[in-house]
């Protein structure tokens, strides 16, 4: 198979898949000697622990269409369940479910700073489906004339396909060109390529019994091998039968040969475990997750790791959140829906649950000051509601001095509806 390059077309230009694959690898090689690509980034452990910690949190979060609304002069949200996106949402297509979709979503933007997704309709109607399209393949551009973008996406097979952006779903991240977003993993390479450097070093150190390779000098008098080959052949021969299994057992050098004074390692002046534990510290600091999310709780206590588990939700779910609802709301609702005051929200209560004493005390305090009703609360436990004549539907009204009022707002009455 042969492939050109990205120029003129000729038979001195042609280059084997081997070569085009070691100068795509040199490309995206560090300075640490790794190739750190989105593909290859969850090499990394905090990387890859940073990822799992997200997308699971986004696959337990709840989306729903709501339509905004006035209510005795306030404003109120209703769930809309027959909209056709919150029907898309929940099935975005036919292969993945909403969970399967979400995480792969959210994967995807935190690697690539992107996720496309191709709005496939039939030939009239909504939307049918959401078909995600892999960001390594997608390459955006924008009219100079009109300012319209153009999503050119490459096909597994060969040639592209070209789409215009309403056919198109495109969350971003931040962007240095305002159109297409900063791909987190590229601008942090160098640390992620140390870190994966740092990895490979102590699983090939501590699979060679956490020795040096053997040094062997010849003895005084020696002539050594009578030829290259001969000695090629005897490194060969040691390194078949002294490697993995067999590095414990005895070793008989040829006569003349002598083992040498072995390589003295010293990690601890290499500050190896130093180096593993400040690499954590900077990647999960770029991608904006806490320490102790990525196995750093060098500094954690059970204080400061609950402060740090609420700012990860506010300071790094809701904010990506945010980005995909106002994705949606531009490229799934009509402008019908928009005018109407229809919008898209992910429910974050579900991640931001305090333990069972303290949720029900919160809950509690709404309760007594007329916040929530019973069916309410009920509601939040996935309970079944109390009929409206049992007083499920009741709000307590509490007087100055903390008596509770009667439903219908009539005198004090000690006993609560």
């Amino acid at each position: 198979m042969k492939l050109w390059p990205f120029g003129r077309k000729s038979q001195g230009d042609t280059l084997s898949i081997d070569q085009v694959i070691r100068r795509l690898e040199a490309i995206y090689a560090v300075s640490s000697g790794v190739t750190v690509t989105p593909e290859t980034c969850e090499d990394s452990p905090t990387v890859k622990a940073i990822i799992t910690a997200v997308t699971r949190r986004f696959a337990a979060m709840p989306v729903h269409v709501f339509q905004k609304g006035n209510s005795g002069g306030r404003a109120s949200m209703e769930v809309l369940p027959n909209h056709p996106v919150e029907k898309l949402l929940n099935r975005p297509n036919g292969w993945q479910t909403n969970v399967n979709y979400w995480m792969d979503a959210t994967s995807r933007f935190l690697r690539y700073g992107n996720f496309y997704a191709f709005k496939s309709r039939g030939s009239t109607g909504p939307i049918r489906s959401l078909v995600p399209l892999s960001p390594s393949t997608v390459d955006v551009y924008q009219d100079p004339d009109n300012f319209f973008l153009t999503y050119k996406v490459s096909g597994q097979r060969g040639g592209f396909r070209e789409f215009p952006q309403d056919q198109v779903h495109h969350v971003r991240s931040a962007s240095r060109d305002s159109i297409k977003g900063d791909c987190p993993v590229m601008d942090v390479r160098e640390s992620i390529g140390l870190e994966i450097a740092a990895e490979r070093f102590g699983a090939t150190f501590f699979g060679n019994g956490a020795m040096p390779g053997i040094v062997f000098k010849y003895s005084e008098g020696s002539q050594g091998f009578e030829s290259e080959d001969q000695r090629r052949a005897f490194i060969e021969t040691f390194r078949e039968s002294f490697n993995n299994r067999g590095r414990f057992k005895a070793i008989l050098p040829p006569r003349g040969l002598e083992v040498a004074n072995p390589i003295p390692v010293d990690n601890d002046k290499a500050q190896f475990i130093e180096l593993r534990q400040i690499q954590r510290t900077i990647i999960a600091g770029a991608f904006g997750v806490p320490p102790h999310l990525v196995g750093d709780l060098t500094k954690g206590t059970f204080n400061n790791v609950e402060m740090q588990g609420i700012e990860f939700s506010t300071n790094c779910i809701l904010p990506v959140c945010r980005a995909f609802e106002a994705a949606m709301e531009r490229d799934l609702l009509t402008d019908s829906d928009r005018t109407s005051g229809v919008v898209i929200r992910f429910n974050p209560d579900a991640i931001l649950r305090a333990d069972f004493k303290s949720q029900q005390e919160g809950l509690q305090i709404q309760r007594q000051n007329g916040i929530i009703n019973a069916n309410e609360w009920r509601e939040m436990e996935n309970m079944n509601p109390i009929s409206v004549q049992d007083g499920g539907d009741e709000y307590w009204r509490q007087g100055p001095s903390g008596q509770t009022a009667a439903p219908n707002g009539g005198g004090n009455n000690d006993t609560q509806a």
